[in-house]
């Protein structure tokens, strides 16, 4: 590294990643007419959709195209978006937002706070995923043309959390009544307008002539393209073919990070890779199996294979959620290995002999490939017979969503509050409810945490379901894997984003040669 990248660890965190090489291209990628900046991804989205698809790979483009009403950033912290302010009423039952004025849609149409009801009513009927990060929502109310009402059936603390995550994207009404659904249409507010889009090849946007954030964004076009094979990634990295790149196999870190005519980016991710179990499947149903699974398994040995050791092991609340962390020798106890433990409980639960179950894969997240077959070596120690099955994402996703699996390989971006990211996976009956179980004790932990508004209390509430989950093993937390983008070096202004979502891209620029 030069000295003049050389940074400490305290400016590294406060810049949430660490810059590498400063030497510019020797020509920038142009399009006629103005300035083109091109990414590049492993993985197509299934749908586009904010409201309807439950993909990590549709969440990423999602803020190329929409807005939220608030919105978090790089820091965790969280900023007024299309709502400029709010207000809780002393019941802390209504949430009134004052909307920001003269936005437009893609289309031309204003937003207005019918877009906002209309937005909201829609997920709640339609979305599984996302109805559930705002079940404690009665109504949607207009205040008035720019003010809307978010009326809730007790307190919901995480209200504005939720706004701000995956399924917190305002459409256009007209926009959905035109196209009848939004997969392969976009009409939002965001900084990007979806020109094109060949399928498995690229996405092709033009600049918001009309953004509301003024100036923003820096380039005429952006193309997104999807090359399944990261070592064609790298290939197109260095030979200055794309400006950019979200690099899913970490190990790919050390071929870059030494070349002088790009920027490198590494920052604390704050999703997880993680195991999902059926705790309604055959043994799977017995948490000391579960239980003998955890101890059986060595999130570290896991990591160092599927990160190249750029990442951590996380307790269930991740580095960038820093107010809601345990203390780290209440949960890495729990992360020890001790096979002979793991034995113990497989006779408690009579299955000492072992079994066999299946593990599904998505064969383009490359953490997922990787990581699987250490598992299966590490569980062949106590008896279980891990099948690997690779499935495609598409269909992955829908038996995900059906629960059709035994045990599968997951990863997620992450949420900034522990209610979006506990009460839809893990609540028994009011949420998704990831892995089929029920744990009464934990549901009764998420509601008082869900409906306490103080802070201190909070806390409180969610370091006793932390520990619970690491005793009861709903699914394994297995890592949490950096997050790692590289740029050429005439790219400025980009900023990665914890979750990995491409918030990035509306303030970058790219120099001229």
């Amino acid at each position: 590294m030069n000295d003049s990248t050389r940074i400490t660890r305290r400016h590294f965190l406060a810049a949430g990643g660490a810059t590498l090489g400063v030497l510019a291209l020797p020509h920038a990628i142009r399009a006629q007419g103005g300035t083109t900046l091109i990414s590049a991804q492993t993985t197509e989205a299934t749908g586009l959709d904010p409201s309807l698809v439950p993909a990590l790979s549709r969440s990423r483009r999602s803020p190329l195209m929409y807005n939220q009403l608030v919105r978090f950033e790089p820091d965790m912290t969280l900023v007024p978006e299309l709502a400029e302010s709010w207000q809780i009423s002393p019941d802390s039952l209504t949430w009134t937002f004052k909307l920001r004025q003269g936005v437009k849609f893609h289309d031309g149409q204003e937003f207005t706070s019918a877009d906002v009801k209309f937005s909201f009513d829609r997920l709640l009927e339609k979305s599984q995923a996302g109805r559930s990060d705002f079940n404690a929502v009665d109504k949607v109310e207009p205040a008035g043309k720019y003010a809307v009402k978010f009326v809730t059936k007790e307190p919901f603390a995480a209200l504005t959390a939720a706004l701000g995550g995956f399924w917190g994207y305002i459409v256009s009404e007209a926009g959905v009544t035109k196209h009848g659904d939004l997969n392969k249409a976009a009409v939002g507010t965001g900084p990007f307008i979806l020109e094109d889009w060949k399928v498995e090849q690229q996405m092709v946007f033009k600049r918001n002539p009309n953004y509301w954030k003024k100036g923003a964004p820096h380039v005429d076009r952006l193309i997104l393209r999807v090359i399944p094979d990261e070592a064609n990634i790298v290939a197109a990295l260095r030979t200055g073919q794309i400006h950019h790149a979200f690099i899913e196999d970490n190990k790919n870190y050390n071929l870059l990070k030494d070349e002088k005519s790009l920027t490198g980016y590494r920052s604390s991710r704050l999703g997880y890779d993680y195991l999902n179990i059926s705790a309604n499947r055959g043994p799977l149903k017995d948490v000391r199996v579960r239980q003998a699974i955890s101890w059986a398994v060595d999130r570290a040995q896991i990591m160092r294979v599927a990160t190249a050791g750029f990442g951590r092991l996380t307790a269930p609340c991740t580095a960038p959620m820093k107010q809601w962390q345990l203390p780290e020798e209440q949960w890495m106890k729990y992360y020890k290995p001790d096979v002979e433990k793991a034995k113990k409980l497989m006779a408690e639960a009579g299955v000492a002999s072992g079994f066999t179950v299946k593990c599904s894969v998505i064969p383009t997240f490359p953490t997922m490939v990787s990581g699987a077959p250490v598992i299966a070596a590490q569980l062949k120690r106590i008896g279980i017979n891990m099948e690997i099955e690779n499935v495609e994402y598409a269909v992955w996703i829908k038996r995900w969503l059906a629960h059709d699996f035994d045990m599968t390989m997951n990863t997620t971006p992450g949420y900034a509050d522990p209610d979006v990211a506990f009460f839809r996976p893990l609540h028994s009956t009011k949420g998704q409810n990831w892995n089929s179980w029920s744990v009464p004790e934990l549901d009764a932990l998420l509601e008082d945490g869900r409906r306490t508004m103080d802070q201190k209390k909070r806390k409180e509430i969610y370091d006793k379901v932390q520990i619970m989950i690491l005793e009861n093993v709903p699914h394994l937390w297995l890592f949490s894997a950096d997050t790692i983008d590289f740029t050429q070096a005439t790219v400025k202004g980009f900023r990665q984003h914890p979750t990995t979502l491409l918030y990035g891209l509306e303030g970058a620029s790219v120099e001229k040669a």
